[in-house]
């Protein structure tokens, strides 16, 4: 939770600055850019996303769970 938010800011950082040079520093080539550069990094854009989505499923189930109103036993 803590993590993922710097790794996606990282990531989109990444590809910014390469879309604003030009992607003058990326293999023109199709296979290279779609295949390299953008499909193997986009992994570390879902990976983050997947787990901040799962780590907010979990905090909304605990939540759900502690506000559930408890009855007390005789």
């Amino acid at each position: 939770l803590c993590v993922s938010p710097g790794q996606l800011y990282g990531d989109i950082l990444y590809f910014v600055t390469a879309a604003r040079a030009g992607w003058a520093h990326s293999d023109p080539r199709p296979l290279y850019f779609w295949g390299y550069f953008v499909g193997l990094n986009a992994l570390w854009l879902l990976v983050p996303a997947l787990l901040l989505l799962d780590a907010g499923h979990q905090l909304a189930t605990a939540q759900r769970g502690h506000d559930r109103p408890r009855h007390k036993g005789h």
